[in-house]
């Protein structure tokens, strides 16, 4: 069995994977419960579980799945060991990373949103005079055709994907140009009749239909959201939903039973 490094080889790999901009969970021992894991005992895990820290860790197999699952929503925890410990979870790494496929004017608020809420923002349009830096501040900007743009991009499994633009045909390539990469999350804006088009039409030619389910759309949390602001804020919540609680939860909050009487947002 390969062990993971010793413990004083953790912060020397938290730091390269911070350097990096990779993911990983610092599991450090806040109240203890045994002499095997006395307070301040840390490990370090990724996806692939314990790689380095102390391997008393390794014998509470709980404590691996609970870090697996901190790493799947990119939320810290303090959770409890098998033995009574308290173990805190600091998940750790790559900064979420947004493109934003439209540079109109919805696009504005949400990436000045996203911005704030701890995104790195990148708007794609092919429209010089809407994809301009002085109108996204804090954003990266690319004045370039959808299609070999995103073919030369890098996007998985981390990155978030949110398609505005400014109609379907243009929203048909971008969402073509990103169903074959594995986003954690890919949501289109547009009206019901819109979206069942853009979808059937990506289904004739091929896309996989597993991949199209899980396109978020029509786009955002239903809240009756009608101005470019108030549709940014139902985006940048999705978003902050999946990156906190998972997709599940998202599509959970979508799929809410709406209270008698009222209709659907």
């Amino acid at each position: 069995m390969t062990h993971p490094p010793a413990a004083d080889d953790v912060w020397t790999l938290a730091a390269e994977k911070l350097r990096l901009g990779e993911l990983f969970c610092l599991a450090t021992v806040v109240r203890a419960a045994s002499p095997e894991l006395p307070v301040g005992t840390k490990g370090l895990f990724t996806e692939a579980g314990l790689v380095a820290g102390s391997e008393a860790l390794r014998a509470d197999p709980g404590l691996a799945r609970l870090a697996a699952t901190a790493l799947s929503r990119r939320h810290s925890a303090r959770v409890e060991g098998a033995d009574g410990s308290q173990v805190f979870l600091d998940v750790m790494g790559a900064q979420p990373r947004l493109l934003i496929c439209g540079a109109g004017h919805i696009a504005i608020p949400l990436a000045r949103l996203t911005l704030a809420l701890g995104f790195e923002v990148t708007v794609l349009d092919d429209r010089p005079d809407f994809a301009r830096p002085e109108r996204f501040p804090g954003a990266t900007v690319r004045a370039e055709e959808f299609t070999p743009a995103l073919a030369a991009m890098d996007l998985g499994p981390e990155p978030y994907v949110v398609i505005i633009t400014r109609g379907h045909e243009h929203d048909t390539e971008c969402l073509a140009g990103v169903l074959n990469k594995p986003t954690r999350y890919v949501g289109m804006i547009g009206s019901k009749r819109r979206v069942r088009f853009v979808l059937e039409t990506l289904a004739r030619e091929g896309g996989a239909a597993e991949r199209l389910e899980q396109v978020f759309s029509p786009i955002g949390l239903p809240i009756g959201a009608e101005t470019p602001e108030e549709i940014a804020l139902t985006i940048a919540a999705e978003l902050v939903c999946v990156r906190r609680k998972g997709p599940q939860q998202a599509w959970t909050l979508r799929t809410a039973v709406t209270p008698p009487g009222r209709t659907p947002a």
